[in-house]
């Protein structure tokens, strides 16, 4: 049904990805049970100054569909050119245009979308730096663009220590590197407290505001009509990890080692559930892993009908969710 082409034909995979990104984009027009939060994002820093304005309704659409299908495009780039999935693989792209658009039946623009933008360009340059002489260059990019994404949505601090730890997985240990990496985090973070001092006279100001999303840590919220697509994605996710202990993560020493960075970032992902109280955030944390984890997996599989059935239940899933978005449950 939807897996073969969507695992070896090229142009029939833009044409299911960019129609399931259409189709998912105009019901979001006719949504009448959309999730108002009073949320103004202040401590996302860079996404608030962008954003936060009086945009219409359109507009915030029109950004959010650019915003999807860019993240769809990257993810699907970085899994086939760093080898982590097969090079006709186009499942990533379309879990993760599903995923999103689940997570995306309110008004604004999600923050850890417009992140993804810039978490992307930092795993490509991580996974990058797989035996190469030298990777100072990659190293401080890496760095730069994950720290650049905190100040768009500052939950991805949590994903500091994922550099370090790729640097671990993927090269011997030099100091260089790892000092470059340092210096790539905090540019962004010194740009900003220079800014902070010329326009308030505090730049210490932005300490507080990490400080603050820390300790905001409450129990997640949860709706019933995300039930059926996070039990399918759970569901598919330990088949997938009960696949790759059984039988390795790849052939190839590259991809096991940039699978090995993914379950990573899956991990320290998870905290981000904790920090905002919107069921959104069951879903996007981990979204970039997830759909890579899952694409990989429902394209490996050599039963085709498998395949298709599980893919079904996430466009069950969903549906589900779209179907209350739009008052009909």
């Amino acid at each position: 049904m939807v897996v073969e082409p969507l695992k070896s034909n090229i142009q029939i995979s833009i044409i299911i990805i960019s129609m399931l990104a259409l189709l998912a984009w105009l019901a979001t027009f006719a949504f009448v049970s959309i999730e108002v939060p009073i949320i103004n994002y202040k401590e996302h820093i860079l996404y608030y100054h962008v954003f936060n304005n009086n945009m219409s309704f359109f507009a915030r659409q029109i950004i959010t569909l650019i915003i999807i299908l860019a993240g769809a495009i990257f993810i699907n780039f970085l899994s086939i050119e760093q080898e982590i999935t097969s090079k006709t693989n186009y499942l990533p792209a379309f879990l993760y245009i599903l995923m999103a658009f689940s997570a995306t039946t309110k008004i604004s623009i999600e923050p850890v979308l417009t992140a993804n933008l810039l978490i992307l360009p930092s795993l490509y340059f991580l996974i990058n730096s797989y035996r190469q002489p030298t990777a100072i260059s990659d190293c401080f990019k890496a760095g730069f663009f994950i720290g650049l994404a905190s100040f768009f949505c500052i939950d991805y601090i949590v994903l500091f220590p994922l550099n370090f730890l790729a640097l671990t997985i993927l090269r011997p240990f030099n100091w260089k590197e790892w000092a470059i990496m340092i210096l790539g985090l905090i540019t962004p973070l010194y740009i900003n407290m220079c800014i902070n001092y010329l326009a308030t006279g505090n730049a210490f100001e932005v300490f507080k505001t990490m400080n603050d999303a820390i300790y905001s840590i409450e129990k997640p919220v949860f709706s019933v009509y995300y039930l059926a697509f996070m039990f399918v994605l759970i569901l598919v996710l330990l088949f997938a990890l009960a696949k790759y202990l059984n039988k390795g993560f790849g052939s190839k020493v590259k991809t096991q080692k940039a699978k090995y960075v993914l379950l990573w970032m899956c991990v320290l992902c998870l905290l981000m559930v904790f920090f905002e109280q919107t069921t959104d955030m069951l879903l996007l944390p981990c979204i970039i892993p997830l759909s890579i984890f899952i694409g990989d997996y429902l394209a490996e599989m050599k039963e085709l009908k498998k395949a298709n059935a599980l893919l079904v239940l996430f466009i069950i899933g969903f549906s589900i969710i779209h179907l209350h978005a739009l008052g009909i449950i």
